[in-house]
């Protein structure tokens, strides 16, 4: 039988290509997995190291709440050594453990970028150190307005302000 070459009869199914396979993987996937568990590493340990150098001050806001549910006058007392001892934890112990009065003051607003102790709330404070913590009854504005101030540079400080 004389078969035609040119027949269409004669002409074979089309060969499809196989799949490109996922594994092994081309080099530059390698590199980006190394780069990206190196992100995700570092940036977990920032994490932890910010968490760490901050648990001092989420302690410090855990004592002002119990401070502020006790709300009497031995409790008050503990407010000026609470805001003393968070100071000590962020600055170096030479700036902050001999200031007092106005400079102690001024340090709180300056760190927090403030100046709710310096205009009145630091003369509350003083007075809780060295006065007994009389004459600050709970409610008084003066009682609210110092557990705010206290409240908000415990929050907001940051010992990057305390040299200006």
């Amino acid at each position: 039988m004389n078969r035609d070459q040119t027949s269409l009869q004669n002409l074979s199914d089309i060969v499809v290509a196989q799949d490109v396979p996922w594994w092994p993987l081309a080099p530059g996937w390698y590199v980006l997995a190394v780069l990206l568990v190196g992100l995700l590493v570092f940036l977990g340990y920032r994490n932890w190291h910010k968490r760490k150098a901050n648990r001092y001050r989420e302690l410090a806001l855990r004592e002002l709440s119990g401070i502020r549910q006790q709300a009497d006058p031995a409790a008050l007392q503990k407010l000026p050594a609470l805001l003393k001892r968070a100071a000590l934890s962020a600055w170096p112990r030479g700036d902050v453990a001999a200031l007092s009065g106005a400079d102690w003051h001024s340090f709180l607003d300056r760190t927090a970028k403030m100046d709710r102790f310096s205009s009145g709330a630091g003369e509350l404070l003083d007075q809780l150190a060295y006065g007994g913590g009389k004459g600050t009854p709970a409610g008084d504005a003066g009682f609210d307005s110092v557990m705010e101030a206290a409240e908000y540079w415990l929050r907001r400080h940051s010992a990057d302000s305390a040299d200006g």
